[in-house]
């Protein structure tokens, strides 16, 4: 799953990058929540990951949808 976990630490046409003092947040660029989410259900549902991830959802939305997310590598 380190093929993930370099998925969400890289900037992409999906999502930027913003590093913290622990781990890195990551949000989607305008347009592209439907891919940021699958995304971000991906890295919620990965078995055994190398990271924690903490999704923010989108108040607004009913179907699982994430405008940003904290990501802590283990």
């Amino acid at each position: 799953m380190t093929d993930l976990l370099d998925r969400l630490s890289s900037a992409s046409e999906i999502h930027e990058v913003e590093e913290a003092d622990v781990g890195f947040s990551i949000m989607a660029k305008p347009g592209r929540i439907d891919d940021f989410s699958l995304m971000i259900r991906e890295a919620l549902e990965c078995p055994e990951p190398p990271f924690v991830v903490f999704a923010s959802p989108i108040r607004s939305a009913h179907n699982g949808h994430y405008e940003r997310a904290h990501v802590l590598p283990l």
